[in-house]
């Protein structure tokens, strides 16, 4: 095996983590876009569907369901795009917020990752390290689109029972 093919295993793993932590953050801006066409729907008819008065607070109980449903799920959805950075590890040549933080000079920022880039172990060691934060960040970003999901069935679920319930009780 060469050299290289090694070194391309090791990016193609940190760029297989990437790939989902797009596809998550993607899923929570879709969430986050219907949940606007809901609140759009509900603003324009909620003046035209009468409320019987004696099932008025039945409706308003599932209203609060539907609405902890979907806050729910908007947090989950919201938390998708905040990904927790792990302080502990040594500072890294191929990390965004050390880059920022601890490289202060693009020269010594260039001389760092030279040395890297030709200390073959160093090299090995940063990448694995980038590829671990990537998977720690895909992996919780996963589970908050996971959950977020979650709640927005059971919110639409919640809708439609209340939507069921208005034309029935009217």
């Amino acid at each position: 095996m060469k050299k290289n093919s090694i070194i391309s295993n090791y990016w193609d793993l940190i760029d297989y983590n990437v790939h989902h932590i797009q596809h998550s953050e993607l899923k929570a801006s879709l969430i986050l876009t219907a949940y606007g066409l809901v609140f759009g729907l509900a603003y324009d008819v909620s003046g035209s569907l009468p409320i019987p008065e004696k099932y008025k607070y039945l409706l308003y109980i599932m209203g609060a369901i539907f609405l902890g449903f979907t806050l729910t799920s908007i947090f989950f959805a919201f938390k998708t795009y905040i990904p927790r950075i792990n302080q502990k590890l040594k500072k890294s040549v191929f990390f965004f917020h050390d880059i920022n933080f601890y490289y202060k000079d693009a020269q010594v920022y260039s001389k760092e990752l030279i040395s890297v880039m030709e200390d073959e172990k160093k090299l090995k060691e940063l990448l694995a390290e980038q590829a671990f934060i990537n998977g720690v960040i895909a992996s919780d970003k996963y589970m908050n689109i996971s959950k977020a999901i979650k709640f927005m069935i059971y919110s639409f679920c919640s809708m439609i029972l209340i939507l069921i319930l208005e034309f029935l009780l009217m």
